[in-house]
């Protein structure tokens, strides 16, 4: 938030430290518009020292709000293989979730699993050589992994869930919701709730659809894709997909 106020000042004259899933403007409702920039910023990667990059060797907290929860590497310490093989693919898509989960179980006995450099080698040893040739894989092998461990740490599926759920009913007449997504797993949860909001499925045979129009319409149903100049000013833009939602009754 100290970031939030360094760049807007007084542009902006509440500020609220809060997740999306409290929601934290509630009591100003009927809202005219509502962003939300999902994932992780540009300033975690870069300045904050919680280990959410492999770029550099840090300490695996990996915690957004180090208030709440508890650090990646105590996940990595206490969890059950089986746990920490579901939590990288069920969060990061991770086809080899299994023999990452197995080698960190492996390791642990040794020595516990504390910095980044040893979760990014156990990644990197686990993934066969032709991955790792120039030219096969853009995606380095410890991504999924961090992607599935930050994702956990902070709750940020449910998390979202729950902003789904409560804040379009916080729009006024009008007012639209706009969310920014960076990856699949996220995608996959604003197109489902948008889409239902949008349409009110019905049981009646002689209807001549299935869905009745809801409260809501989507402004572009597929999703608002960046430009390539977009991409080329910001790589970190190329996987953004921006999805808007307004109310309409």
């Amino acid at each position: 938030m100290s970031l939030a106020r360094a760049r807007l000042g007084e542009k902006v004259k509440d500020y609220r430290h809060g997740n999306f899933s409290d929601t934290p403007f509630e009591d100003q409702n009927p809202l005219g518009f509502i962003f939300l920039d999902l994932g992780i910023s540009s300033a975690h990667f870069d300045y904050f020292e919680r280990g959410f990059s492999f770029r550099f060797d840090q300490k695996l907290d990996m915690r957004m709000d180090v208030t709440r929860g508890i650090s990646a590497a105590k996940v990595l310490a206490v969890s059950e293989e089986q746990e920490l093989a579901r939590i990288f693919f069920e969060y990061g898509e991770e086809k080899l979730s299994r023999r990452i989960a197995r080698e960190i179980v492996a390791r642990r006995k040794i020595n516990p699993i504390e910095t980044t450099s040893q979760l990014s080698e156990i990644c990197e040893k686990i993934y066969p050589p032709k991955y790792k040739a120039k030219g096969h894989a853009q995606r380095h092998p410890a991504t999924r992994v961090f992607q599935a461990l930050r994702i956990y740490v902070n709750g940020e599926l449910t998390a979202l869930e729950a902003a789904l759920a409560a804040l379009p009913q916080q729009l006024c007449l009008g007012g639209r919701l706009a969310i920014i997504t960076f990856h699949s797993l996220e995608d996959r949860l604003v197109k489902r709730a948008f889409r239902n909001l949008s349409q009110i499925e019905q049981n009646d045979p002689l209807a001549r659809s299935n869905f009745l129009p809801g409260d809501f319409q989507q402004i572009e149903p597929g999703g608002i894709a960046p430009t390539d100049a977009e991409i080329a000013e910001n790589p970190r833009a190329r996987s953004a997909r921006l999805r808007i939602l307004e109310r309409v009754r």
